[in-house]
């Protein structure tokens, strides 16, 4: 008795269910993620084995030239701590678009008197600027102001200082010094990178 070939027949999926759902997760992800932000200026943290995770901080960022810059996460409490600054140094003069601009820098480092003129450069003419930081020795120390003014923003907010690992120790002295000596901030925070990791995640060692 002859045997009876089977026709074979290739398998088919329809992938359309598939590509629509690889589509709606990547729409999702597009439309749900944050980047962060650029630096105003990079910094190399140093290495530590402490780990603490930290909510509701400022930071205070030393660069290795020694330049200070501040920075708040939130925009409504940037607005909030621009206008205490306002009230408190009214010889400084900003509009409407000054103000909203200072709302979108989530790190800055100038002086008070070239806030007008900071604020009024469009992006790129930022970008260029060179920033020589926040003035923070004893004779000037706009730098604890600004902290200073934080606390009435949002007392919850605990302090981080966040310098580059070759940075002279002088400029995170004179930090310190402001801190504590100008408006009796004893507690603090430094941030650095883990020891032993090959990531540039934050850790937060806190210190008194």
């Amino acid at each position: 008795m002859p045997k009876i070939k089977v026709a074979r027949k290739s398998t088919s999926v329809d992938m359309t269910a598939m590509c629509d759902v690889s589509f709606l997760l990547l729409t999702f992800f597009m439309l749900t993620s944050k980047f962060r932000p650029a630096e105003a200026v990079p910094i190399d943290l140093p290495n530590s084995r402490s780990q603490i995770k930290l909510a509701d901080v400022m930071t205070i960022t030393v660069a290795k030239d020694g330049a200070a810059f501040f920075s708040l996460a939130e925009a409504p409490l940037r607005a909030a701590l621009l206008d205490r600054m306002l009230v408190k140094h009214p010889e400084i003069k900003l509009d409407v678009n000054q103000k909203k601009a200072f709302e979108g820098l989530d790190m800055f480092g100038f002086s008070l008197q070239q806030m007008p003129q900071v604020l009024a450069m469009n992006p790129v003419q930022y970008k260029a600027f060179k920033k020589t930081g926040i003035p923070k020795d004893s004779a000037n120390c706009e730098l604890v102001e600004w902290v200073h003014e934080a606390r009435y923003v949002n007392q919850d907010l605990k302090i981080a200082i966040k310098g580059d690992k070759d940075v002279n120790i002088k400029d995170i002295k004179q930090v310190i010094y402001g801190l504590t000596e100008l408006i009796g901030e004893h507690r603090f925070n430094l941030i650095t990178s883990l020891s032993g990791s090959s990531q540039k995640g934050e850790t937060k060692k806190e210190g008194e």
